[in-house]
């Protein structure tokens, strides 16, 4: 209501200037050099007169935007204010980029555009002098649905890098797995990537000279990439002393780093915290900086968090270990293992239904007794 009354204001008094000019001008040759002289000036009065509208549709635009936006996160708590102006300005540089890569698309002579968040573009995004193409990159795969084969893709082992009879410094090697920590300081970007749980390997990159631009895109892209994201990453193992990480004599000089799957900016609890002791976490209450403590039940809410932590991993190995060394055994001996049913129609031997639950429209017990 401002804008347009200040509009409505401005407005009003253009009209009694325009009035004032027409009253005062004489009937010579000079009217119309005046009346063309005073052009430039209503040109300026309308263009500020135009200035409001154009602000208040931009705040309509915005205000249509942060409805299409969601309004809850992943565990169905409402985003606060923050959170949604964030999410939109996201938006608003993912079209940017998009139109930028559009229109070097167009100026190339119709190519097509590069893939969302790659960084292997060696043309200057403003204008300036091109780059040639860098022999590192990042890209997203995006949603892969399967639809591309790769059978001759191989990873190699992260447990076997650097130890005899494995890969060693100089060769070239393509590892998978989670971002345990990401690192950024400035021109470096320091990756810790770990699979299975127990072994974790250090990939390094640094901000070359030779490509300013693209090791600035590479850098952000790196630094950008959420803990417990799935990368693959390709590079060069070199000897390195890296005390954090299970494979302590080498580390990878990136080449190229390929996101898998984009694991959410916020996780449930941080496996850092859920891997430290009762008894570091009670020695932690009396400093100026107490330790998380994470409770049983959001570990068992969050199952699928829980399971990576080292420890719980290491059970389920061990567990998983036993069970085939009986199997094994059994199975030499000639017994045949069989699979018995979990649930039953009726109450399990003794009267106990204190399992009880819905089977398809059908109530059911948890079986208990071991003759079943």
């Amino acid at each position: 209501f401002f804008f347009l009354r200040c509009w409505q204001q401005m407005w009003m008094a253009l009209c009694c200037v325009l009035g004032r000019v027409t009253r005062l001008a004489p009937p010579t040759r000079l009217a119309a050099p005046v009346l063309s002289a005073s052009r430039p000036a209503l040109h300026g009065h309308a263009a500020a007169a135009r200035a409001p509208l154009r602000l208040i549709r931009s705040m309509a635009d915005d205000a249509a935007a942060l409805e299409e936006l969601p309004t809850v996160d992943e565990n169905g708590q409402p985003l606060s204010k923050n959170a949604l102006k964030k999410l939109l300005k996201a938006r608003q540089i993912a079209e940017k980029k998009a139109k930028k890569a559009a229109e070097a698309a167009g100026r190339g002579g119709g190519g097509s555009a590069p893939a969302s968040g790659s960084v292997e573009s060696g043309s200057g995004s403003d204008g300036g002098p091109e780059e040639a193409v860098a022999p590192w990159g990042f890209s997203d795969l995006g949603v892969v649905m399967s639809a591309e084969r790769r059978p001759d893709f191989a990873p190699a082992a992260v447990a076997q890098l650097g130890v005899p009879g494995g890969p060693g410094p100089g060769d070239e090697v393509v590892v998978r797995g989670r971002l345990a920590t990401v690192r950024g300081k400035g021109s470096s970007a320091f990756l810790v990537v770990r699979a299975g749980s127990l072994h974790t390997v250090q990939a390094v990159f640094f901000r070359d000279a030779s490509y300013p631009r693209q090791s600035k895109e590479m850098l952000s892209a790196l630094q950008s990439l959420t803990e417990e994201s799935v990368v693959e990453v390709e590079g060069r193992l070199q000897p390195a002393e890296v005390l954090s990480c299970s494979q302590d004599g080498v580390e990878i000089a990136i080449s190229k780093v390929r996101l898998v799957s984009a694991a959410a900016p916020k996780l449930p609890f941080e496996i850092e915290d859920a891997a430290r002791s009762e008894a570091e976490v009670d020695a932690s209450e009396h400093t100026d900086r107490p330790l998380p403590r994470i409770g049983q039940e959001l570990r068992l809410n969050n199952r699928w968090v829980d399971l990576r932590v080292p420890a719980n991993s290491a059970i389920l190995r061990v567990k998983a270990s036993v069970c085939a060394l009986f199997r094994e055994s059994l199975g030499a001996q000639g017994f045949l293992e069989i699979q018995t049913p979990k649930l039953v129609a009726g109450e399990s031997e003794g009267g106990a239904d204190v399992f009880r639950t819905d089977y398809f429209g059908t109530p059911a017990c948890l079986a208990q007794s071991p003759q079943l």
